[in-house]
């Protein structure tokens, strides 16, 4: 079973549990790649983001990397994650996915003036299976482009998200047993070919505290140095499961820089296998 099937598999056993009058679309699912969450519903959003915000600040102004500074414990802050999963997760399962989900990867890192792109500053993509979905959410104003705004390339015609490979190449992606090689997730050469040739363009995010953009893992972006001071966030990664997990963050289950990224190649590995 690949990740598509997986993830049909998973909305078809939610719409029947859930009984719900409208469910999110297949298609707009992978048609719609980059959107921003609509926070200002959600509640206790900016008081959980905001005692993240003070504490990371300090932890990282004593503890700075040239590239990426990379917070160490997510589950310091295990009580105002559980309230930002509590009400993203939710959200996605409704209007996203239409499925359930579970938190399988958390990230708190920041980004500072960097001499030369290179790693996430360069346009990639994440290599993962295309039903695996990332939230950025700014700990700092974002406010130009001197503030490191999150950067994805989109359809110069729609305005959407491109997702590799598309028109870039037909390296396979991964998607489940027989199709998980990884052939490189850089293509800045690629990119800027289409940027200059094509009706390709680049979009940025901007925005204050609390800002949250959602997109599919595989939509080609990079993160943009800061010129002056820093940028913080909270990257929050989801994936599909077929039984509702206990919490939508568990210590057993979801990890962060301490283990690899590389999603599993089995897609029915979730939550379950890990307790």
């Amino acid at each position: 079973m690949n990740y598509t099937q997986y993830f049909k598999k998973c909305k078809t056993k939610y719409e029947d549990e859930m009984k719900l009058d409208s469910h999110p679309k297949l298609d707009t699912f992978y048609e719609d790649t980059v959107q921003r969450a609509p926070t200002e519903t959600f509640l206790d959003w900016e008081d959980n983001i905001y005692k993240i915000k003070a504490e990371v600040k300090t932890w990282f102004d004593d503890n700075p990397d040239n590239v990426f500074a990379k917070y160490p414990n997510i589950f310091d802050f295990k009580e105002e994650l559980d309230g930002i999963a509590g009400q993203l997760v939710p959200w996605l399962e409704r209007n996203i996915y239409g499925c359930y989900l579970y938190v399988d990867k958390i990230y708190i890192y920041r980004t500072a003036p960097v001499d030369e792109r290179v790693s996430s500053y360069v346009w990639h993509y994440d290599n993962n299976p295309y039903e695996i979905v990332k939230s950025i959410i700014y700990l700092t104003d974002v406010i130009d482009d001197g503030h490191s705004p999150f950067e994805y390339l989109i359809d110069g015609v729609d305005g959407k998200g491109v997702i590799f490979p598309g028109e870039i190449s037909d390296r396979p992606i991964r998607t489940g047993e027989g199709q998980w090689d990884n052939d490189g997730s850089r293509v800045n050469e690629e990119v800027e070919f289409m940027i200059e040739n094509y009706n390709y363009k680049s979009n940025k995010i901007y925005g204050g505290v609390g800002t949250t953009t959602i997109f599919n893992c595989d939509t080609i972006h990079r993160t943009n140095p800061v010129k002056s001071g820093y940028r913080d966030v909270v990257n929050i990664r989801v994936k599909p499961t077929l039984n509702p997990a206990p919490a939508y963050i568990g210590e057993n289950y979801t990890t962060s820089f301490e283990s690899n990224g590389i999603v599993n190649i089995n897609p029915e590995l979730a939550w379950t296998e890990l307790i």
